[in-house]
Parts: C-alpha cells; sequence; structure tokens
C-alpha cells in the first residue's frame, strides 16, 4: 500500500490555508454527522443527497424535496465511511494549502467546487442510467492534485511504500496516480470507485490552474520562488 504522508518542501505561504482547513472541517463533520447514523438513517441521507445519475438524467424521480442538481454539490461532502473521508482529507491536507496559496482564498474555493462539478459531470455522462449513487469529495480532491502537478512538478512528496517512508517527485506521485485511473477505466473491473470522477475532477483542474492562478505563479517550473515582494503578490483576499 502506498499512502502519501506530507509535502516535503512545502510553498512558504503569504496567507494561511483557511479554505483548505474549513473545508477540511466540514467533511468531517458532515462524516461525523452522517456515518454514526444508523445504517437505515444513512441510506435514507443517501438517497437524498449523493448524486444519483438517473435521476440527475431526469430518468428517475428525485428522491428529495431539494433540486436534484443540488446534489453535483452536496455528494462531494457526503462519504460512504471513514476510510473514504480520511484518505480524501489526507490528500487535501498535503495538496490543498499550497493551490490555496497560489490562488488565493476565493478563487481556491470556486476552484474546489468547479473541480467538483467536472468529477460529478464525468461521472454522469459515463453513467447516465446508473441508479447508485455516487460520493465523496474525490473529484474536487483529483483537482486540485492536478493543479500541484501543473505547478509544482518536481516538488518531493513523502510516501509510506509498503514497509519505509520514501521521498519521490510529485510528478511521479501524482503521474502514477493519474495512470491508475486510466487504467481502471480502461482495464480493470469495477469496483464501485467512480474513477470516471477522479480524471473529470482532474481534467478541470489542470485547466483551471492556468486562469486562476496568481500572476507571479509560474506552471511546470521545478523552481518555487522562495521571496517575492509582498507588493508585488496580488493575493484575492475576497
Amino acid at each position: 500500500m502506498v499512502i502519501p504522508l506530507y509535502d516535503v518542501d512545502p510553498i512558504e505561504g503569504w496567507t494561511k490555508p483557511y479554505v483548505t482547513y474549513g473545508l477540511i472541517a466540514t467533511n468531517m463533520l458532515v462524516a461525523v454527522c452522517v456515518l454514526t447514523q444508523p445504517h437505515a438513517t444513512y441510506q435514507s441521507i443517501v438517497s437524498v443527497w449523493a448524486l444519483i445519475p438517473a435521476v440527475e438524467t431526469r430518468e428517475l424521480p428525485s428522491n428529495g424535496l431539494f433540486p436534484r442538481d443540488l446534489t453535483l454539490v452536496t455528494s462531494m461532502f457526503l462519504h460512504a465511511n471513514w476510510w473514504h473521508v480520511l484518505s480524501n482529507m489526507l490528500f487535501l491536507w498535503i495538496f490543498g494549502d499550497n493551490i490555496e496559496d497560489a490562488m488565493g482564498h476565493l478563487r481556491f474555493f470556486t476552484f474546489y467546487i468547479l473541480c467538483g462539478l467536472g468529477g460529478a459531470a464525468a461521472f454522469v455522462i459515463s453513467a447516465l442510467h446508473a441508479t447508485g449513487p455516487m460520493l465523496g469529495a474525490s473529484g474536487a480532491i483529483a483537482g486540485v492534485m492536478a493543479a500541484y502537478l501543473m505547478i509544482r512538478p518536481c516538488a518531493k512528496i513523502e510516501i509510506w511504500a509498503f514497509v519505509v517512508p520514501v521521498p519521490v517527485p510529485a510528478m511521479v506521485f501524482i503521474g502514477l496516480w493519474i495512470a491508475t485511473q486510466i487504467l481502471h477505466v480502461e482495464i480493470f473491473k469495477p469496483d464501485g470507485v467512480a474513477y470516471w470522477a477522479h480524471l473529470g475532477g482532474a481534467v478541470v483542474g489542470a485547466v483551471l490552474i492556468i486562469v486562476m492562478k496568481q500572476p507571479d505563479v509560474r506552471l511546470l517550473d521545478c523552481v518555487w520562488p522562495s521571496k517575492i515582494s509582498v507588493e508585488n503578490r496580488q493575493i484575492d483576499e475576497a
């Protein structure tokens, strides 16, 4: 098993990653409220707030009182189990603060939601008639990872590889992760994981970082400037 542990050389940010922390806190709070419920209650919550492609495409009636399209967003804050939410939040904690610093708070929040929507859209398109729910923040976090790869391909990520921690370049870790998603889509049998959502989120993230990054942030650059004049740094603080 390969698990990322932390960013070896994180960007020395000019701002605190409040949005990243807020998203992690929100996901964990929802997990506590939902995953601790009896199974029948949990299933009821999922049937209303998770994304069901056949419901989204109007093939089936909506299960709730709220607009069915709202599940494109609410599904990103639901998770199937504790491993699901904890692993997603670990990835967000490692990569999110760097992208938030590269964009600014409001842009990063918008970016995160758009990546999640892109992942949800890709999943729906890949399974138009599916009646099972899709839930989780993986599409949004895949976008964050793709953005990280676009701006910090050579940054080292400490990973737990089977028995020992090993630092590897982001281009290797994230590149292999993306390749694995493609292999699952093209070759392996379905296993209950929304790989199309991962790929959709990653594509959206790779595109949006180009237009949403701060002007001083360079793409595909293995050297992050250690010091940037605060006067020249245009951070979106809204």
